[in-house]
């Protein structure tokens, strides 16, 4: 069996936890491993990458004129530095400062990270934004409330045509804007070449004024539940948070493992943190190759994102759930994908939502067929006001759902919340705050200055914490059947998708104030289309008699599993129209926004609860 087969080594140092707890039933918990050394800031791994490898790659992407060309443009370490410095030189002369912050719009780029290191070189706050805020926004609101909240003196973006609309769209007056591509009409701009200056000792005395207390960045939040919190990112949080993670591996033989500097091809965007700082700024301290991946797991940019996979031997791979779940589907059923994916693969992860048991199986068994071995796939956890990374499972894993042991650097609090434990954290990757807004930041807190996650853990095996916690639930996502019983809806998504091996994608949880939970079901459309035989639509497989009867079997031996009224599901009705990024359905990380769905798929959710219900429904 797969289980019994061993791990392709993972070179985690052993793992070590402490343990105090209080008379009150609080626990703190911290990492046993010292953190390794930090740099004081984020633009020190980029000096002495670029005297140590001068020649290794750092970012490479593909043409973004004509992407479909074959090959990369790359950028080295020691090509990097100077660009950088030069852009740096632009912004002091513009006026960088702490007070100046440049705003980010840009899809992940080559010119966008040399802007956003520039940027944070010269002193300035680097705002990052999500490019959909200015091409798919109708009124532009949420883009003018983020300009101003942060007051950019500078905006950037990729491409003046792409983004005309909504620079348009902003009350931009006099202020700057600079393009890599096509110079937008009617506004103050400037090319990124011409932008550029020789480095003077200006340039040098910035570098110096850097310290960890620095802001870095102003990191957005997602505002599913009103308007973005702007999260301040100091130099010090976003640069000890790769070493934390850094500070579980021994280095030395992972580097003897890969046989090179690590490797990476990810889209995470670096407008959220998961991207900026878990991908971009670790492949940078790493002294690491990062490949750029424009594409994602949806229908329209999945064929990218395979595509770069098939060329690039990654020595790790960290995404989100939704990522996996397609990349699933592709590697059994590609072994040329599945060769090149696994040949130099050390290590899998995921993070920015819970993952079903079912994806990790299903990966797991195409590892075994292509190399013999299992490869650890394993979950980062925290937040954007973390910097990200709080806690990881560093340790070889097969368990999904679980968040691991807090990190090198900061302390876990497990405070009793009725009958669950809520998570605080505080450390040195910990924001001081939201920007500009006290009274939120004075809420985020508790009386000891530990950051308030809004999420509750378990321990895997109370009598053996050394294995680490689970999540469990986030309290924000639960919700009341009209009994008054509690519904954990995160837990109850996990478990029902997990339930039917691969036909689902993902589900909507619904069930506040009724009497019964439902689901609002999305297809795996590959999975299904494999599962008929026949490339069918969407509209047909939703209704399919194979496809009916393995949810139906799957959610059978769910509510066999889980019982009780707070996880029992009666009726899933499918969709054939899936989420909507564009409508802020799904994220850019790839995961479903529960509260946005069920605001716009009310007629949906009034379907699912008719009685009697019609034939489109699946009763459990």
């Amino acid at each position: 069996m797969t289980h019994e087969l061993p791990f392709r080594e993972v070179p985690y140092l052993p793992q070590k936890l402490d343990v105090d707890r209080r008379a009150d039933g609080t626990t703190l918990l911290s990492n046993g491993q010292p953190l390794k050394a930090c740099p004081e800031h984020m633009l020190a791994p980029l000096q002495h990458w670029a005297r140590e490898r001068p020649e290794t790659v750092w970012l490479a992407q593909r043409d973004p004129v004509q992407p479909d060309r074959p090959g990369w443009q790359t950028l080295t370490y020691a090509e990097a530095l100077p660009r950088v410095e030069a852009l740096a030189q632009g912004f002091l002369e513009c006026g960088a400062g702490p007070e100046a912050p440049v705003m980010i719009l840009s899809r992940n780029s080559i010119e966008n990270a040399l802007v956003m290191y520039a940027a944070m070189l010269a002193g300035s706050p680097v705002v990052p934004v999500t490019p959909a805020y200015a091409l798919l926004s109708e009124d532009f609101s949420r883009l003018n409330y983020i300009d101003r909240l942060t007051r950019p003196a500078i905006i950037y973006v990729e491409d003046g045509r792409e983004y005309q609309r909504g620079l348009d769209g902003m009350e931009i007056d006099r202020r700057l804007v600079l393009f890599s591509r096509n110079a937008p009409v009617g506004h103050d701009s400037q090319d990124l070449a011409g932008f550029a200056r020789a480095p003077r000792t200006a340039v040098a005395a910035a570098y110096e004024r850097l310290t960890g207390a620095t802001i870095s960045k102003f990191m957005l939040t997602s505002g599913s539940t009103g308007e973005p919190k702007a999260v301040i990112n100091t130099h010090e949080m976003v640069a000890a948070n790769a070493r934390m993670i850094r500070s579980v591996w021994d280095e030395t033989r992972l580097d003897e493992m890969t046989g090179g500097p690590q490797v990476m091809c990810n889209f995470l965007p670096w407008s959220h943190t998961y991207g900026a700082h878990s991908i971009l700024h670790n492949m940078l301290d790493w002294g690491g190759t990062l490949y750029i991946d424009w594409g994602a797991p949806t229908p329209a940019r999945l064929p990218d994102m395979l595509r770069n996979l098939r060329e690039v031997a990654v020595t790790q791979h960290t995404t989100v759930p939704a990522a996996w779940a397609a990349l699933a589907t592709e590697l059994e059923r590609d072994e040329e994908l599945a060769e090149t994916f696994f040949s130099r693969l050390i290590v899998m992860a995921y993070g920015g939502a819970s993952m079903g048991q079912d994806i990790y199986e299903r990966i797991q068994a195409v590892a075994v067929r292509t190399t013999g071995e299992r490869i650890s796939l394993s979950a980062g956890y925290g937040a954007t006001e973390t910097a990200p990374t709080a806690s990881n499972v560093h340790w070889a894993n097969d368990t999904m759902g679980l968040i691991g042991c807090p990190l090198p650097g900061n302390v876990f609090k497990l405070v009793p919340n009725g009958e669950k434990q809520e998570l605080r954290v505080r450390g040195i990757n910990v924001t001081p705050g939201y920007y500009r807004d006290a009274e939120k930041t004075a809420a985020a807190f508790d009386e000891e200055g530990f950051y308030r996650l809004g999420d509750a853990v378990r321990f895997v095996d109370p009598d053996q914490p050394e294995r680490g916690l689970a999540f469990d639930g986030r309290t924000a996502e639960e919700f009341k059947l009209a009994s008054g019983t509690w519904v954990s809806a995160g837990q109850v998504r996990v478990q029902s998708v997990a339930a039917v091996d691969g036909a689902l994608s993902d589900a909507v949880v619904c069930g506040l104030n009724r009497d019964w939970i439902g689901l609002l079901g999305f297809l795996n459309e590959a999975y299904c289309q494999r599962l008929v035989g026949a490339d069918l639509p969407l509209d047909d497989l939703v209704v399919h008699p194979d496809v009916l009867h393995v949810i139906r079997e799957g959610l059978a031996r769910h509510n066999l599993a889980y019982p009780n009224a707070s996880a029992r599901i009666k009726r899933i009705l499918l969709l054939a129209v899936p989420p909507n990024g564009d409508a802020g359905e799904i994220t850019e990380k790839g995961y479903l926004n529960q509260r946005r769905l069920l605001e716009r798929r009310v007629a949906d959710v009034e379907r699912l609860y008719a009685d009697p219900p019609g034939n489109d429904i699946l009763t459990i």
